[in-house]
């Protein structure tokens, strides 16, 4: 029984040595005990350099004192550089893979088709919303602060580069080791829509389910492009530039967040429907589902085209 029971430590264990033999359960078992420990353990490093920086700038933390609500969530986006950097570390160590081997190769022509891909698809759904009335146009802001706008694309790149090295770079590539591609897509598409169910749970039931479909959908067609194209970049530039623009070109809430003054378009949903999200914003809008949903079928389509097997850069 201890020996039995040692075995299974030891085969899920997500800081031990590789082994081909492991069963394909545990398998799984230890790569989401790694993403999980990984995510913690950024967060974990993260924040006492927070409180260092808080301190350095005269701000007495233990009596509430903080930045706004703005500088700290720029502060969170750059301080992405380091779960980016553990996710590397981590790979390397107990791995044995090189960036490459996450989607990191020359191919970083890449990251202009995601961004092109990126206004290809808002285009669709926002003009699906004005044209039904769901979404308005209230013109361009008066005053736009373009330095802030600025310092949150530079915090949008890095952060989507971490989600995406994060899930697919390492996650879904790992899985695919021993799991099929479709079932790797899925596991690392929860892992991806996971961080995001705190806000979404709080919308009401349609838009909380209308909401994880887009989510998965969305998670499915970084995961595709990925593979089809061979490069992790062109995940990143679609990442990147659907929040970017979502946020700080639109004004429109991303991902359940309201959309504020910094940014460039004055646009806003108009009421509560089903059309446009609700609360949460169009990313759980049924227009943006059927948009989400034509492009990853014309995914799936090439990836059966290509007959890919594995995933490889």
């Amino acid at each position: 029984m201890e020996n039995t029971v040692k075995g299974f430590l030891e085969a899920i264990n997500p800081f031990g040595r590789e082994d081909e033999n492991i069963p394909t359960f545990l398998f799984l078992i230890r790569k989401i005990l790694a993403f999980i420990v990984i995510y913690f353990g950024c967060m974990l490093i993260a924040e006492p350099i927070v409180i260092i920086i808080h301190y350095a700038m005269g701000y007495d933390v233990l009596h509430g004192e903080m930045l706004s609500l703005t500088a700290m969530t720029l502060m969170k986006y750059y301080g992405y550089i380091v779960h980016i950097g553990l996710i590397l570390l981590y790979c390397k160590i107990f791995e044995r893979r090189s960036p490459k081997t996450l989607g990191f190769n020359k191919r970083i022509v890449g990251y202009l088709k995601g961004m092109l891909v990126a206004v290809v698809l808002l285009s669709s759904c926002l003009g699906l919303g004005l044209l039904t009335g769901s979404v308005k146009y209230n013109g361009i802001f008066e005053v736009i602060d373009y330095k802030l706008i600025f310092a949150f694309m530079l915090g949008f790149i890095i952060q989507s580069a971490m989600e995406e090295a994060m899930c697919r770079g390492f996650l879904m590539t790992s899985l695919s080791k021993k799991l099929p591609i479709t079932l790797a897509i899925f596991v690392s598409s929860l892992a991806f829509a996971w961080p995001h169910f705190s806000s979404l749970f709080k919308a009401d039931l349609a838009y909380c389910i209308i909401g994880v479909t887009n989510l998965l959908l969305m998670s499915a067609i970084f995961s595709l492009f990925m593979i089809n194209d061979r490069n992790i970049y062109v995940a990143c530039g679609l990442h990147f530039f659907w929040n970017f623009i979502l946020l700080n070109i639109c004004g429109l809430n991303l991902s359940g967040k309201d959309g504020g003054t910094d940014a460039v378009f004055n646009l806003s949903t108009n009421g509560n429907s089903i059309l446009n999200g609700g609360q949460y914003g169009i990313e759980a809008s049924i227009l943006t589902t059927f948009v989400l949903l034509v492009c990853a079928l014309l995914l799936v389509y090439q990836f059966m085209k290509l007959n890919i097997k594995k995933i490889e850069f």
